[in-house]
Formats: structure tokens, sequence, C-alpha cells
């Protein structure tokens, strides 16, 4: 026989679920690091050894092959996950949103969650401003709720979102996230400009290789959140002449990948590698992990063709 630990019923060992109270009788995963099982709490701690045992928004991943597909994940420096991602489909029509929590506000993880659901939402009627604007609200509606803490830094976090309907692409971003034209042939087109000190500078002239090697290079200078101004989302729309992917990104996975030969590249052997779009997600992902994993990664590939 086996007791129920929620409500102490005995149920017939080699059941699923309990039949008092519905609960499962599967074992509970054990703490990796000490072993304990059950020990890992809500918040990811195991109470026994107090180690980060892990989080479901450590590595995520959403599969609409062969449509569309996404991943992020931790990497390897953060001790959470502050991207996050949204990808629906439907039939062809794709609406993606990624958006990456600035780690130097408070609660960035619930900033970053909160504008891609709420961007997420508005998605489906294709106007892109309006859902980067509905995010913004969201976000910056968090400084006046929870945990006191956010009034003095307020959460706060980028945005890329895109939709694809046939062969027409509509992008708009507010921060540094960026969305990205893999073509069959030659390197990536970066749809977006970055709002970051470095663009702002090279703008006005600066060497573009002293700017990124500066300390202040990825400052940026647009987000979401309640200390971020009047902020108006910017977009972008074309038709594509050929086939290719459209890759949307957290800044993640475009810092190892800075030369437009070399992302498009990388994309290309992605694919090629696993020959399904979640694998070279995936495989993307790892590419920054293996480079050093210095942020959260989040990758989202959408293949688009010509009409006719």
């Amino acid at each position: 026989m086996t007791d129920c630990a929620s409500c102490a019923d005995e149920r017939a060992a080699g059941a699923a679920f309990c039949e008092a109270c519905g609960r499962s009788l599967a074992p509970e995963p054990a703490c990796p690091h000490c072993g304990t099982p059950g020990g890992v709490g809500d918040d990811g701690y195991c109470g026994h050894c107090g180690m980060l045992a892990g989080r479901e928004r450590d590595h995520l991943e959403t599969d609409c092959d062969p449509v569309a597909a996404a991943v992020t994940d931790r990497g390897l420096r953060h001790h959470r996950n502050e991207d996050a991602m949204w990808l629906a489909t439907r039939g062809t029509d794709v609406d993606v949103v990624i958006s990456d929590g600035v780690s130097s506000s408070f609660d960035p993880d619930a900033a970053s969650l909160t504008a891609v659901e709420a961007a997420g939402a508005l998605m489906p009627g294709g106007d892109v401003a309006a859902a980067i604007r509905a995010a913004q609200a969201a976000v910056a509606a968090l400084a006046g709720e929870g945990d006191p803490r956010r009034q003095a830094s307020n959460p706060a976090c980028t945005i890329v979102a895109a939709v694809v309907r046939g062969d027409a692409v509509t992008v708009g971003w507010i921060g540094d996230s960026r969305a990205y034209w893999v073509p069959g042939e030659g390197p990536a087109e970066q749809l977006t400009e970055d709002d970051s000190w470095a663009t702002h500078v090279i703008a006005l002239g600066a060497d573009p290789a002293v700017a990124m090697r500066d300390p202040k290079a990825h400052a940026i200078t647009a987000w979401l959140g309640a200390d971020a101004g009047k902020v108006t989302p910017r977009t972008g729309e074309f038709v594509i002449g050929d086939a290719g992917h459209l890759v949307l990104c957290s800044d993640g996975l475009w810092n190892y990948l800075t030369d437009p030969a070399a992302f498009a590249a990388a994309v290309r052997e992605g694919l090629r590698e696993g020959g399904t779009l979640i694998s070279a997600a995936r495989w993307l992902t790892d590419y920054a992990i293996t480079a050093g994993g210095a942020d959260n990664i989040t990758v989202a590939l959408v293949p688009v063709a010509p009409k006719g």
C-alpha cells in the first residue's frame, strides 16, 4: 500500500494518483546536490542543503515545427533566467515576442514575463506597436504592485516582437533585443537598431570598434519600465523576396555573434545539424553556452518563404 503525502490516504501501490485528493503519487524529484527527495521548494532552492536546484524558467522550449520554434535558457553565470518569450502560431501565422530583463532593476524576471504576456495577448491583431505599448504599460504598473522595493528600483526590460503573415513581416522593439533576417546565402541583416550607448555614439561618428569595447557599450537608452519616460516603439515592415529565416534573440546570443556573416553561418549550421527548427534553436543556445554563457539566452526561428 502507498500513503498519499498530501492527505495520508492509503491506496494500492503503483497507483498514479491519490483517489481521495487527486494528487500525484509519483516520487518527488530529489535535490541534485544533496539527494534529498522532495527537498526542492517552489523557489527552486533545496530546504535541506540550501542550494539552488533549478527553476521552471531555467530552460523552456516552444516547438511549433515546421512553422516556428523558440528556446530560452538561464545560461551559466546568472542565478535565474531573466529572459522571457512568447510564441504562438495559427496555421502559418506567427506571433513571437522576446524580452530581456534589466538585471540592475528589481524583479527583472517579473518585468520580462509581464512584457511578453501583455504583448502576446494583442499580437494576433497584427499591430506590433500597440502590443509593445501594452507591454510598456503593464511593466510600468509593476512598480506599484507587490514588493515595495520595486518603487525604488522599478522592474525593467527590453522587448522585440514580430508578426509573420505569409511573406509579410512586421517587427517592433524597444531596447537591444534584436531581430535578424537570415537569407539562404550571405550575411544576416539586422532588422532592429539597438537602443544603446554604443549605437548612439557610433551614429555621432565614433569608431564602431572602439565604441563596442567601451564598458558602457551595452548600456540601454530605452526600455520598458516605470522610470523609462515616454518611449515610442520603433517598427519596420517588409515583404520577403527569397526564402530565409526570421530570427529574434536576446543579447545572450548575439553578443557572441556580432558579425552578420558569423551570425548567419551559425543559424545555417544549427539548421543543418539538427534538421528541425527546435533543434536549431537548441544548437544556437548551446553555442552561446559553450562560448561562455555569460547572460540568459533566448532565440526564436521562423522560416518565411515568398508566396506563389
